[in-house]
């Protein structure tokens, strides 16, 4: 399982020059697909979800006993 946190300053001020938002995002897209292709289960979750993250824990355990 790979775990993956999503944050907005990655489509902003992160971003290398000449670069776009969508850019990142597709780009993002072609990475995660490679990784679940590999086999791999993919989860994400953003800052709002780390002030409760007890569902995104809920969602890490069914991965893991599923």
């Amino acid at each position: 399982m790979v775990g993956e946190f999503d944050g907005r300053v990655k489509y902003g001020r992160l971003l290398p020059p000449g670069q776009e938002p969508g850019d990142a995002v597709f780009a993002e897209k072609i990475r995660e697909d490679a990784i679940r292709a590999a086999g791999w289960t993919v989860l994400r979750w953003t800052w709002g979800e780390l002030r409760d993250f007890g569902p995104v824990a809920a969602r890490l355990r069914r991965a893991l006993d599923g």
